[in-house]
């Protein structure tokens, strides 16, 4: 499976730089949660106008919206209700609104793909989206993201292939991160599949790499199934994730034959994205789909600290 990886291959930009050029949004959308990396950004972008969208995975009250200015507040639903009705919510109009930034680190990550799929298939091919590292996870290595054990494990709309009725060479490429529970599930759900790692080395830390290994080999039930194949890739960069996912897809299919493939991408949100940006360049149409063990509840706040600000100029 040959892909040109030099067409993935695009430039991240620093909040920064963006500032400093006095670039201007018609509309910028994030989702509200309690980290101080999604609050301090949201009111210094430059925008015409700006919308906080607040999702039910978080658990918010109406008294905890009271300081929000018309927040779109979105009830329980599949990855394209929630979006749509966010869009929606905010006004959002692509003969108007030509110029659109997500900020996507307080999405969840079927959010986040839906969101790219779907502005792909109504015609919105440029938009951007925006990325805030921590400075640490909360609670370091034992940070947990998702709330309880109640996960269902789902492909992801906008993200199902036709697939092949044979699953003797099925692949199941993930993205490793802190969820150690998450991964388990998805690796249960796709029993068949050999197991392709996909490491977020350099990680958007030091220590970050250290932790997701360390939460990895909590996976017990699973080890006989992991580690053999491992690939690496940028924590930050998505379009150097997706060039890494399509490097790795062609190696494993020269080691063993391929028939449906299943990606995960289950550590950073810009790992989302990099999954993302690859599949609907190249995937769509094929035995290919992008699942998601979905937990019902997440955490409002997992990290301490502002790092840097990216923006990811998406070309679809």
């Amino acid at each position: 499976m040959q892909h040109d990886i030099g067409a993935l291959l695009d430039a991240k930009i620093e909040l920064s730089d963006v500032a400093a050029r006095g670039d201007n949004w018609d509309l910028f959308i994030s989702a509200y949660n309690n980290s101080q990396r999604v609050q301090t950004v949201f009111p210094h972008v430059l925008a015409k106008r700006r919308s906080w969208w607040v999702i039910p995975e978080y658990g918010y009250r109406p008294e905890d919206l009271a300081d929000l200015d018309n927040p779109v507040v979105l009830t329980r639903g599949t990855e394209a209700q929630v979006v749509k009705a966010g869009l929606a919510g905010s006004g959002f109009d692509p003969g108007v609104d030509k110029r659109l930034c997500i900020d996507i680190t307080g999405l969840m990550r079927p959010h986040i793909l839906f969101l790219m799929a779907h502005l792909q298939d109504i015609g919105v091919t440029q938009f951007d989206l925006l990325y805030t590292e921590p400075a640490q996870y909360s609670r370091r290595a034992e940070t947990r993201f998702s709330i309880g054990e109640d996960v269902r494990v789902v492909s992801v709309e906008g993200y199902v292939g036709a697939h092949d009725a044979d699953t003797t060479g099925d692949l199941l490429m993930i993205g490793i991160g802190y969820d150690h529970h998450l991964i388990s599930h998805a690796i249960q759900a796709k029993e068949n599949a050999r197991v392709v790692e996909l490491h977020s080395f350099p990680s958007l830390s030091a220590d970050m790499y250290h932790e997701s290994i360390l939460r990895l080999d909590r996976v017990s039930s699973e080890r006989s199934r992991v580690g053999d194949e491992v690939q690496y890739s940028s924590a930050n960069d998505p379009f150097v994730v997706a060039a890494s996912l399509a490097s790795a897809v062609r190696t494993a299919g020269t080691r063993r034959r391929v028939t449906n493939i299943y990606f995960s991408p289950l550590a950073t949100k810009p790992q989302a994205v990099g999954f993302g940006l690859y599949y609907l360049k190249y995937m769509r149409g094929t035995p290919t789909s992008i699942i998601y063990p979905l937990s019902p509840n997440y955490d409002k706040e997992t990290s301490t600290g502002v790092g840097r600000s990216w923006v990811y100029p998406i070309h679809l």
